[in-house]
């Protein structure tokens, strides 16, 4: 039943699916079932799960650009004894989503706040990467101007932990390119269109991606891509030149970076030049 005395309501967060609708869990069906209010991003798409489901729970409207108002709004139905279910468009509520906001404000009111877990697209790219999976630092959506992004992939290019990040699909082939030349030719994994019909996950070094998506004229869906972590040979140019000039030993430049590129996050024209130089010392 839904909440109809005079005590103080419940803000639930609702983890909803990302792809396929067959992913809520029991729980989260019974909460939004049992809410007074679902408050969500955009009520046409919530619309679509609580038609799948059966649920005719009022919906209204919370998102980025939602107000003080809005927020004190809500306190207000939840002094008046309403549960409600915070909902995002996809996923868990909050994960590069808008809510903390209000999640700030009821604490501060003091009422309760629960949440019914669920999927969460970032823990399931990061699940079937391949990539350390022990520690990782989510950092959302990169800046979408381009010095932007560089400058804030610099600040990070050192971290050991695998990374993971949102992009769009318009972006993507930019951003791989961006990633190569500010982090050199690590393993990523692009994740597309998680449980989805046309769910992809493609893995490798960046260079051999960026060479899969070029030969693609359009690329689709959300996208979530993790970055293999800093690795000790990222800084070490000593390292990095002994594994070279053992290799100059046996063949030529071009096939010494190219096998030396696999053990470091340089690219491999990165490596290359170095081997020329260290080819012209090694002549003279």
């Amino acid at each position: 039943m839904k909440n109809n005395n005079n005590s103080n309501g419940t803000l639930n967060i609702v983890s909803l699916p990302i792809g396929n609708l067959k992913d809520i869990t029991l729980r989260a069906l019974e909460t939004l079932n049992m809410s007074d209010i679902i408050y969500c991003e955009d009520t046409r798409v919530t619309m679509k799960l609580t038609n799948h489901y059966d649920i005719d729970t009022k919906l209204k409207s919370y998102h980025e650009h939602s107000t003080a108002k809005a927020r004190e709004k809500i306190i207000e139905e939840l002094k008046a004894g309403n549960n409600i279910a915070l909902v995002s468009d996809a996923g868990t509520p909050l994960i590069s989503d808008p809510g903390y906001k209000l999640i700030k404000e009821v604490q501060k009111k003091g009422y309760r706040i629960s949440s019914s877990p669920g999927v969460s697209s970032p823990i399931m790219a990061l699940s079937i990467s391949g990539m350390p999976t022990d520690k990782f630092f989510f950092i959302g959506f990169l800046p979408t101007k381009t010095n932007a992004k560089k400058e804030y992939l610099l600040e990070i290019k050192n971290i050991k932990v695998t990374i993971i990040l949102f992009e769009s699909a318009k972006r993507v082939k930019k951003t791989l390119a961006t990633l190569l030349e500010c982090f050199g030719n690590r393993k990523i994994s692009i994740c597309r269109e998680l449980t989805k019909k046309f769910e992809e996950v493609v893995t490798g070094s960046t260079e051999d991606i960026i060479k899969n998506f070029s030969k693609r004229e359009s690329i689709k869906g959300e996208i979530v891509i993790v970055v293999e972590g800093a690795n000790d040979l990222e800084n070490t140019t000593g390292d990095i030149e002994l594994m070279l000039s053992n290799a100059l030993l046996s063949m030529p430049a071009s096939e010494a970076a190219k096998e030396v590129s696999k053990f470091t996050n340089l690219s491999r024209k990165e490596v290359y030049n170095m081997a020329l130089t260290m080819a012209r010392k090694i002549k003279k």
